[in-house]
């Protein structure tokens, strides 16, 4: 058993500003008998049994942003000004999303369902640490209100106010009331154009800024299969053993453990496949303007992912540059999610 410490601290609550809507999607597992609605204390002790370490974050140094793209977040005619921030070198692991829900009651520590999947083969490869795998199977509501708990205990002032929170029987939270103040220092999710700009290794005057991948060229781009992603990532194509061989459901294991291929430039691992990535934004259709700090529009009805998966991450999806998007309420085992903090 690990060495036990208790730790409290007490939350503030503030104003709610953007709801969320239960939003009736196909993929959404609960049924109406199968939800519990409920208003969490948000002004309760946050205990924790286990030590939570801080994950290692990443410095990156805020820029202006101008670029002749024609797809992603910094498409020709955007202007985008980003403030210093930093970001995690690796996605929220298993472990440490256990050690920091273990003492809500409220939450599931353990959502991770990979190694249950019953067309894919998701159980861990020979040699890997399951606890270093990547947590999946959370929805963007868990990962946010994850956040909370994570900056609660590291005495952070938490980024996000979530209230009115509706869980499904798992213990996933499938809609609640969220708005985030981004000059609070705790833990949360990255932005899409942080995601992106950390992604493509910081720097538009470096040559990986043009990279299609995190960290590598790309062989053959826009395709399903890319022989330059076992460098850096994980990906349906070579989910098994890491060498890109072609798509083979029966052998494919799933997620792997963190931070075994190369990192991109600023140290950042997994940024092209393993898990999608959850980002703050709504998705919505880019405008050329120019922008500071840009946080998405205030509503819609899917939340930006990025970074590809192994099992839906052809190649071409794993590049910095491709916009995904699914419902906030949707946990699947190829969602997961890095964290960011703001600088200011």
């Amino acid at each position: 058993m690990s060495t036990k410490r208790f730790i409290r601290f007490m939350a503030v609550v503030f104003p709610c500003s953007l709801l969320f809507s239960n939003c009736s999607d196909d993929e959404i597992a609960a049924t109406l008998d199968e939800v519990e609605s409920h208003e969490e204390q948000t002004d309760m002790d946050t205990i924790t049994t286990y030590v939570v370490e801080r994950p290692k974050m990443v410095s990156v140094v805020g820029a202006t942003i101008t670029s002749e793209d024609t797809i992603g977040a910094f498409i020709k005619g955007r202007i985008v000004t980003l403030s210093d921030y930093e970001i995690s070198a690796y996605l929220v692991t298993k472990d440490l999303y256990f050690k920091t829900m273990y003492d809500d009651k409220f939450a599931n520590a353990n959502p991770s369902s990979c190694e249950f999947n019953n067309d894919y083969q998701g159980i861990i490869a020979e040699g890997e640490i399951d606890s270093l795998r990547p947590v999946e199977t959370v929805s963007w509501f868990d990962a946010v209100y994850f956040c909370n708990r994570l900056s609660l205990i590291h005495g952070y002032e938490p980024v996000y106010t979530i209230t009115n929170i509706t869980r499904d029987k798992a213990k996933s939270i499938i809609s609640a009331n969220v708005s985030q103040n981004l000059n609070k220092n705790g833990y949360r999710l990255p932005t899409e154009c942080e995601w992106e700009f950390a992604a493509r290794g910081g720097d538009t005057n470096k040559e990986d800024w043009n990279y299609y991948y995190a960290g590598a060229p790309g062989n053959n781009p826009n395709a399903a299969m890319d022989d330059a992603m076992d460098a850096i990532g994980w990906y349906n194509c070579n989910a098994e053993t890491g060498v890109t061989i072609g798509r083979n459901p029966s052998t494919m294991h799933g997620t792997h453990q963190v931070g075994l291929k190369n990192p991109n430039r600023l140290g950042l691992y997994d940024m092209s496949g393993n898990l999608f990535e959850w980002c703050y934004d709504w998705d919505s259709t880019l405008s050329t303007e120019t922008i500071v700090n840009p946080e998405g529009p205030s509503s819609g009805e899917k939340k930006i992912l990025r970074g590809g998966s192994w099992l839906h991450g052809w190649a071409i999806y794993c590049g910095v540059r491709q916009r995904l998007s699914s419902a906030p309420e949707n946990g699947k085992d190829y969602y997961g999610f890095r964290l960011a903090r703001s600088m200011r």
